[in-house]
């Protein structure tokens, strides 16, 4: 039997993600995002949810380009101080010993250390109660060699991404492939 909790911000499990941007004076900067996803496949739109007191905000907000780079279960200590730390305090590219790379399609930098990483442009943005929408169109994808496969497509074992659970407040890493999309509710079909 299901019991009914009041609502709160639950679709699990959230990506865990570092939206990359430079600052007012092009410092490079990132904020851990998990508050993401897909918002249209063709042509391929992303989400991110932003709060405004967050120092990347405002370069969102003026640049209109960020970069979303996700690490693997790896790099999750260096995921979590992006989202801990103020670029308004600190350089977190230095204070972590990652190298930021100028993208090629947006003024942003990506995490040359991080497996994969998308290079976005806010084509739309709304306030909505806490946070910013930011709806952007994904411009290139890089991703490391070592997590495509022989067809280059991205291999989600071979790259280990990570997940938050915002009810915990923990990160999970991936489980066992579970079975093929489009195939296995085959089965069921009468």
């Amino acid at each position: 039997m299901k019991r009914e909790l009041a609502p709160y911000a639950v679709l699990p499990p959230c990506p865990v993600t570092v939206v990359c941007t430079y600052d007012s004076l092009d410092k490079p900067n990132g904020l851990a995002v998990s508050w993401t996803g897909i918002a249209v496949s063709d042509p391929p739109h992303i989400m991110i949810a932003v709060r405004p007191g967050r120092y990347s905000h405002a370069a969102l907000c003026e640049r209109k380009e960020f970069t979303m780079n996700i690490p693997s279960e790896s790099q999750m200590r260096e995921a979590d101080y992006f989202g801990i730390t103020s670029g308004r305090k600190t350089d977190k590219f230095a204070d972590l010993g990652l190298t930021p790379v100028p993208a090629k399609h947006v003024h942003a930098p990506t995490i040359a250390e991080f497996p994969l990483s998308l290079e976005c442009r806010v084509v739309s943005q709304q306030e909505i109660g806490t946070h910013s929408i930011f709806i952007a169109e994904i411009l290139a994808v890089h991703a490391d060699e070592s997590i495509l496969d022989e067809k280059n497509n991205i291999d989600v074992a071979a790259m280990r991404p990570i997940s938050y659970d915002h009810a915990k407040f923990l990160y999970v890493g991936q489980g066992p492939v579970l079975g093929k999309a489009f195939s296995v509710g085959k089965e069921l079909k009468k």
